[in-house]
């Protein structure tokens, strides 16, 4: 019998149109500025939530920084994000994945091309749950307001799983190459981290398969 994704919690997909952009910055940590040009595709409006994880894995154990239905499912590594991309890819029926870090980045953005989605940080506290207002834990993300493509919690909240490998500079394209790097990127900070330290280009690498405490993801597909 034919499994169904409507059976389960999902993610809601915004449609990211694609163009040019600036990405990277002279910020610390990220990476060297170029321009580059971004296809269309579908991303998350949220992180993947504790209740869209558990669907995919019963056994998955909340984090107490994260424990509500709707809070992000963090503690993973991306490993287990990009496993819950093939299984939720196989019962949907389409091309569910991660996005790249160029892709990330671009939507993150949102027609800005500062440290942040928006004007300067004296606006961090309408946008940006961080070190200075979440009282050490994830707080939800629709408390804050969404960037101009209708995305929440792009920047603070939770660390974001990409595809990408950790390269000095991102790859252009949203293929990676095999055996380029053993680290993976992770994108926008978290609830831990001061808001001057985070910013649209703020890139980390980590192994694939360890578990980030306060890491997850959110689910991306192509336009085509």
């Amino acid at each position: 019998m034919r499994d169904y994704y409507t059976n389960y919690p999902r993610s809601i997909l915004w449609l990211i149109r694609g163009g040019r952009f600036l990405l990277g910055g002279a910020e610390a940590n990220a990476a060297p500025a170029f321009e580059t040009e971004v296809e269309s595709f579908y991303l998350g409006k949220f992180p993947v939530a504790n209740e869209q994880f558990e669907a995919f894995d019963p056994a998955f154990q909340r984090s107490p920084d994260s424990p509500a239905d709707r809070d992000p499912a963090i503690g993973l590594s991306y490993e287990r994000a990009s496993a819950y991309c093939r299984w939720y890819a196989e019962i949907a029926r389409k091309k569910i994945r991660l996005p790249s870090e160029v892709e990330w980045e671009f939507a993150c953005r949102a027609g800005s091309d500062s440290q942040y989605f928006f004007e300067d940080s004296e606006e961090a506290g309408r946008y940006i749950w961080d070190q200075r207002n979440s009282r050490q834990k994830v707080q939800p993300l629709e408390a804050k307001q969404p960037n101009s493509f209708g995305l929440y919690g792009m920047l603070g909240s939770v660390w974001e799983w990409t595809s990408s490998s950790f390269l000095p500079c991102p790859l252009r394209g949203a293929e990676e190459p095999d055996g380029q790097a053993a680290l993976k990127v992770l994108r926008g900070g978290s609830w831990r981290m001061d808001r001057d330290d985070i910013s649209c280009s703020l890139r980390r690498g980590e192994l694939p398969d360890a578990p980030i405490e306060d890491a997850g993801f959110r689910i991306a597909r192509s336009f085509r």
